[in-house]
């Protein structure tokens, strides 16, 4: 089973209500003009030199600390799991020597041969099987049944997380068509995005999850972006107006505009002002024309 499959989980366990407010509280953003479904195509994301200069520079704190704290959290689930082994080793160990189990030139039981004698052990069946009014061996070969099809049950279950986690790194991997920044292990890095994956997943409304989630958790980046790219095609529209305005062909006898007509601005000669005016109306969704 993937090891973010297993996070996922744990996320979703302990932050599906806290990342349902999120998302009942944070509609998709309204578009202008289509705005925000241009930019998803077409907004320009920093290069993988960009994303090194990040990480070494401006963010070089926040993502050692990220790291350093997947490390620590590893080192203590493997601290975690040795001290389970050996606080059940003394009672392998003695039940071993019950079934006259030794231990190998290790020192360590072999564990096939201590099941084996164990699961033979008629004395284990008697009492069950006298008050389920069955004989010793078919109990037995009830208890086997019982236990290959629980082995049978969580390997399916484990077929069906592997498939599911699969499809997540599909969307991952088509999410970095549109947002090509997209890293999933280091969005899992982050418990806000595996919570918000969790609560998308589990939910069952929606067929791309991933894509929910990494613009729910970076609404702020992507509007900025959005914004930002609302503001260019705004100047570039402002720009083409002009120019296909000046390249039109005179009509006959109009060879010179009427007197006291406006004439269209010159983008070169726009103030600093004027600019910075025109880009705050833009980001507002006011439409532009000259």
């Amino acid at each position: 089973m993937p090891k973010h499959f297993i996070d996922l989980q744990l996320f979703g366990e302990e932050g599906m209500a806290e990342t349902g407010d999120l998302a009942n509280s944070t509609a998709e953003a309204p578009t202008s003009d289509g705005v925000a479904t241009e930019t998803e195509g077409q907004q320009a994301a920093p290069a993988e030199d960009e994303w090194d200069t990040l990480i070494k520079g401006k963010y070089k704190d926040q993502f050692g600390k990220a790291v350093s704290d997947a490390v620590n959290k590893r080192f203590k689930n493997q601290k975690n799991l040795q001290g389970q082994i050996d606080a059940i080793d003394p009672l392998v160990r003695a039940i071993a020597q019950q079934y006259g189990v030794n231990a190998d030139n290790n020192g360590n039981i072999p564990i096939d041969v201590l099941m084996d004698k164990f699961m033979n052990d008629n004395a284990l069946y008697e009492k069950e099987a006298f008050e389920r009014g069955m004989s010793v061996e078919d109990l037995k070969q009830l208890k086997a049944l019982e236990r290959e099809n629980a082995q049978l049950k969580r390997e399916t279950q484990k077929t069906a997380e592997q498939e599911e986690w699969d499809a997540l790194m599909q969307q991952g991997e088509e999410l970095k068509q549109m947002y090509p920044m997209f890293d999933m292990d280091s969005e899992m890095l982050n418990p806000e995005f595996g919570k918000t994956l969790a609560f998308f997943k589990n939910s069952n409304l929606y067929s791309d999850p991933v894509r929910r989630a990494y613009e729910l958790v970076h609404r702020d980046e992507i509007m900025s972006g959005a914004m930002q790219y609302a503001v260019q095609q705004t100047q570039q529209k402002i720009s083409n107006s002009i120019q296909s305005g000046m390249a039109r062909p005179q009509e006959n006898g109009t060879s010179q505009k009427a007197a006291g007509a406006p004439t269209a601005l010159d983008p070169s000669k726009l103030s600093r002002e004027q600019i910075e005016d025109i880009k705050k109306r833009a980001a507002r969704g006011e439409r532009i024309t000259f």
